[in-house]
C-alpha cells in the first residue's frame, strides 16, 4: 500500500537535494534507467501539490478514482485525449469506426518509449485492454463490449467489439496504456494490481519517483512530446483539511492546492502572494437515491425528498456561490442537455407528498465522505432540512473505495449517497450509460432500471449520427428527471489556488479534474 502521510517538510526537500544522485541511482536501477541526477529536482523546479483524500493505488485500472487519476494522468499515456471538448489523437495518430461501429482501426504513433526504454507497440495496447477485461473493475466499465484486439504489426491494430458502441472510442481517453512486459513479469495472482499500487509501467511525461513521505513524480527526459517549462518534479501531499492546505500554501510549503473550501479560497482572494482560480469543470453535487430497494424505491418519496434540500442556502453558505443550482441529472458543462427547470425547496409540498406516500415518519439514512469538509456541511444541512418536516436522517460516513465496492450488488447500494459526480470525459453518454443503464452493475449508483431508458441508450450507442445521438441522450435525461433518481443540487466550480511565481497558470481539465499536473508550467523568473 502507498504511504499516505500528511506532510513533507522542508527538511525532506533539502535531503532530496543532497541525496539527489543517490535517489536517482536507486530509481534507475529499479526501472532500467540511466543512473543520473536527472530526477532529483531543486526546490525552485519542484511543484508541491496539496490535495485531500487517500491515494490507495497508482494502478491505472483505478483511473475512475480522482486521487489516483490526478497523478497517473502524468505518468501514463492514452490513445486519444481531449483538447477542450474536442477529441484528438495522443498515442494514436489515426482511428476510425467500422460502418457498424463494432470495430475500430487504429494507427499507433511510432517511436514512443516506456520509462524503462522499451518501445510501446500495439501488443501493449492489446495487453492493456485484455487485462482490464479480465479484471472487470475500475475503468473496465468504460470499455463494456470489448472483445479482442487484432494486432497487424507494431503500429497497426483493430479493436473488436461484441456490439455496436459509439462511446468506446472516447472512453479510450481514460484507458492508460501499460508496459506489458513489466506488468506481466510482476503479474502475481492479481494481474499485477499489488505491484502497480506503487510501481510505474507508463510512458507519460513523468516517472513515478520517491514515495517515502509523499508521492513524487519526476520529469522523463525521453518523453515523445517534450514541452518547455514543465517542472522537473511534482510532489503530491495528502492534506485532508482545507484550512491546513490554505495555511501550508500561505507558508510556502505548498505551491498548488486543490479542493479548498470556498471560504478558505475567498479569504485568500486579495492576497498578492497567491492566485485563486475558480475552475469550472464538470462537477455536480448530487444525492443519489437507491431506486431499487428501501423507502427511496418509491418515486413519490424521492420526489418529496428533492423538495426538501435548501439549494440556494447550500450554494451560498457552503459553496460561497461558486456554482449554479442544477437543472438536470448531468453537469452543465456537458452537451446534449434538455432545458429542465431546477428543483426548488418547498417543505410544505414535500411534507404533503410524504404523507400521501405513507412515509411521514420514515427513517432515512445517507452516506457521505467525511474526508471532504463541504460534504459534511451539506449532509448536516440536509439532515436539518428533513428535521423541519419531522423526518430523521442518519448520517453514515463512508470511504470512497468502500462506496465503489458497494455498487457491485444492488442489495448493498446505500439508501442515499452524497457525492460530487463528474464525467470521466466530456461526453454525456458516459454518465448516462454507466450511471443509469440497468446492466451497468458497478457504476449504476442508483440501482436504476427502466426498459425505456435502456432502449434509448442502446439506440444511442449504435448510431453514428451525432445529432440523433444527442437527442436520445436528452430524452433519457427528461425521464430521469421525471423519475427523481437523484437530488441534483448544484454544479460547482472547484477553487484551486497557486502561489504567484511558482507556476504560470492553472488550466482546467475534464479528464483529470480539476487540472492535469502534466499541464503545469513553471513561471518565468
Amino acid at each position: 500500500m502507498l504511504q499516505s502521510l500528511s506532510g513533507i517538510s522542508a527538511v525532506m526537500l533539502r535531503r532530496r537535494r543532497l541525496m539527489g544522485a543517490a535517489c536517482a541511482a536507486v530509481l534507475a536501477l529499479g526501472m532500467g534507467l540511466p543512473a543520473t541526477d536527472t530526477f532529483a529536482a531543486s526546490r525552485d523546479k519542484t511543484i508541491i501539490v496539496g490535495l485531500g483524500g487517500a491515494i490507495n493505488t497508482l494502478d491505472p485500472l483505478r483511473a475512475d478514482y480522482n486521487q489516483t487519476n490526478t497523478i497517473i494522468s502524468a505518468v501514463y499515456d492514452t490513445l486519444v485525449t481531449y483538447d477542450e471538448a474536442k477529441m484528438v489523437g495522443s498515442l494514436a495518430t489515426e482511428y476510425a469506426y467500422s460502418a457498424d461501429a463494432k470495430s475500430i482501426t487504429v494507427t499507433l504513433r511510432d517511436g514512443v518509449k516506456f520509462h524503462d526504454g522499451k518501445s510501446l507497440t500495439a501488443k501493449d495496447v492489446a495487453y492493456t485492454l485484455d487485462r482490464l477485461k479480465r479484471i472487470g473493475t475500475g475503468v473496465a466499465s468504460l470499455i463494456d463490449g470489448y472483445d479482442s484486439t487484432t494486432v497487424k504489426d507494431d503500429t497497426h491494430f483493430t479493436i473488436n467489439l461484441s456490439k455496436s458502441n459509439t462511446l468506446f472510442l472516447p472512453s479510450l481517453s481514460k484507458i492508460y496504456i501499460v508496459n506489458s512486459a513489466l506488468v506481466e513479469a510482476n503479474k502475481g495472482a492479481d494481474e499485477g494490481q499489488a505491484w502497480l499500487q506503487g510501481h510505474d509501467a507508463g510512458s507519460g511525461p513523468y516517472v513515478l519517483g520517491d514515495q517515502s513521505q509523499a508521492v513524487v513524480i519526476d520529469l522523463f527526459p525521453g518523453y515523445w512530446a517534450p514541452e518547455a517549462g514543465r517542472p522537473e518534479s511534482i510532489v503530491f501531499r495528502r492534506i485532508d483539511e482545507s484550512a491546513t492546505r490554505r495555511d501550508e500554501l500561505l507558508a510556502g510549503n505548498v505551491d498548488v492546492a486543490f479542493g479548498l473550501a470556498d471560504r478558505d479560497a475567498a479569504g485568500m482572494a486579495t492576497n498578492p502572494a497567491v492566485k485563486v482560480v475558480p475552475i469550472n469543470t464538470s462537477y455536480q453535487a448530487d444525492i443519489i437515491f437507491n431506486t431499487n430497494s428501501g423507502p427511496t424505491a418509491d418515486p413519490k418519496i424521492r420526489k418529496a425528498l428533492r423538495m426538501v434540500y435548501d439549494y440556494a442556502g447550500g450554494l451560498r453558505g457552503i459553496r460561497g456561490s461558486n456554482g449554479k443550482v442544477a437543472n438536470g441529472p448531468l453537469p452543465a458543462r456537458l452537451d446534449c442537455r434538455p432545458n429542465l427547470p431546477p428543483v426548488k425547496q418547498d417543505l410544505e409540498a414535500a411534507k404533503a407528498l410524504l404523507k400521501e406516500a405513507g412515509a411521514s415518519s420514515a427513517k432515512l439514512k445517507m452516506s457521505f465522505q467525511p474526508v471532504f469538509e463541504l460534504q459534511k456541511q451539506e449532509a448536516t444541512l440536509f439532515q436539518s432540512n428533513l428535521r423541519e418536516i419531522g423526518i430523521e436522517l442518519e448520517l453514515e460516513p463512508i470511504a470512497f473505495p468502500n462506496y465503489l465496492a458497494s455498487l457491485k450488488d444492488k442489495k448493498t447500494i446505500p439508501q442515499m449517497m452524497l457525492l460530487e459526480d463528474f464525467a470521466q470525459f466530456p461526453d454525456a453518454g458516459v454518465m448516462l450509460v454507466k450511471g443509469y443503464k440497468s446492466d451497468a452493475i458497478g457504476t449504476n449508483r442508483a440501482g436504476y432500471s427502466n426498459p425505456e431508458v435502456d432502449k434509448l441508450l442502446d439506440e444511442a450507442l449504435a448510431t453514428g449520427d451525432e445529432k440523433k445521438r444527442c437527442d436520445l441522450y436528452s430524452q433519457v435525461q427528461t425521464i430521469l428527471d421525471k423519475d427523481s433518481v437523484m437530488i441534483d443540487m448544484y454544479g460547482v466550480y472547484k477553487p484551486a489556488v497557486y502561489r504567484v511565481g511558482t507556476i504560470a497558470e492553472l488550466k482546467a481539465s475534464m479528464l483529470a479534474t480539476p487540472a492535469e499536473p502534466a499541464d503545469f508550467r513553471l513561471a518565468k523568473k
